[in-house]
């Protein structure tokens, strides 16, 4: 009789239980440790998520800092050629990849998260505002020079040989000789003078302008020693005077400009240094935060199945007690 008795200790712990009350109850434990297994999954796989989203995101950012590196080499090889060759087509090149480049820089401010990698941003902005300002101003250079060679200096040039021949051919029989080898002196002196300035234009060097300066001065000399009593013979060398003066005057613009420009091209230098130093940090940070949620997803990933297993052997055990229990 009293091996058909039930311990004690067995049945004061579910003293009231009947058979249906006792598989509700191992039931609701199961349930119980399905709905927190399910939930230590959930917040595992939803801190996952988020981390490939911000994952998704660095990449993105790192996609449009390198655009900006991409657009900036383009930007400045076009605007050195232009500077190199003056020409429209080249001007509006350059224009162009001038746009592509704050499109680019537009599209990162946007696309950029944190409070700090958008301050940074900002700043790269402004050395590109800087930069197509400088820029403004040389393609403004470069047009006036182009309209200085074309409006003044050919202009002048042409005007003085006409000048020079129009005096040798009104000299006297008794100048003619005088007034014909002195028109030939400066006019052959001009010519390399000229010569001189046309390679300046081409190369915008300023060795060569300053040779140009000096042979001009010659010119200046050989004119001002061609004498002439005839008062026409007078007055077309004082013509011919006024116009190599306004040669002069014109070259010494394309210098200025020239100058100008070359100061310019290095102002803008410092400003495309920026912008590449500021690209560069932006994607040695952006790779750095990568790696950064790369390893905190793969750390939540382990701390999410250890946490699932300890579940599952917990409650693997619990159930086999609980069935223990509830079945005596």
């Amino acid at each position: 009789m009293s091996g058909r008795i039930a311990s004690p200790s067995k049945r004061t712990i579910f003293p009231t239980l009947r058979f249906r009350a006792k598989i509700i109850l191992g039931f609701a434990a199961v349930l119980v440790i399905s709905a927190g297994s399910m939930a230590f999954s959930y917040f595992g796989f939803e801190r996952v998520s988020a981390g490939v989203g911000s994952y998704r995101s660095s990449v993105s950012e790192a996609d449009l800092a390198r655009n900006i590196d991409r657009e900036l080499l383009a930007y400045r090889s076009a605007v050195k050629y232009f500077v190199v060759t003056g020409k429209e087509d080249d001007a509006k090149a350059a224009l162009d990849t001038e746009a592509s480049l704050k499109n680019a820089i537009d599209q990162a401010v946007k696309s950029a998260k944190s409070p700090a990698r958008k301050e940074s941003l900002d700043k790269l902005a402004k050395e590109f505002s800087n930069f197509s300002a400088t820029f403004a101003k040389v393609l403004q250079a470069k047009r006036d020079s182009t309209l200085l060679v074309q409006n003044q200096l050919q202009r002048q040039a042409n005007l003085l040989k006409y000048k020079l021949d129009d005096v040798g051919n009104n000299a006297s029989d008794s100048e003619a000789q005088a007034i014909e080898f002195g028109t030939k002196q400066v006019n052959a002196q001009f010519q390399t003078a000229s010569a001189a300035a046309t390679n300046f234009v081409l190369t915008s060097d300023q060795a060569i302008a300053t040779s140009a300066l000096a042979r001009l001065k010659f010119v200046e000399n050989s004119l001002g020693a061609v004498y002439s009593m005839d008062e026409k013979i007078v007055a077309g060398l004082k013509d011919a005077k006024t116009i190599l003066g306004a040669y002069r005057e014109a070259l010494e613009k394309l210098i200025a400009n020239a100058k100008l420009v070359d100061e310019l091209v290095t102002e803008m230098s410092g400003s495309a240094g920026a912008i590449l130093q500021g690209a560069t940090a932006m994607k040695a940070d952006l790779v750095a935060e990568q790696q950064r949620l790369d390893l905190e997803s793969e750390a939540t990933i382990g701390k999410t199945e250890q946490l699932v297993l300890m579940l599952a052997i917990g409650g693997t055990l619990l159930g086999a007690v609980l069935a223990f229990l509830l079945g005596t």
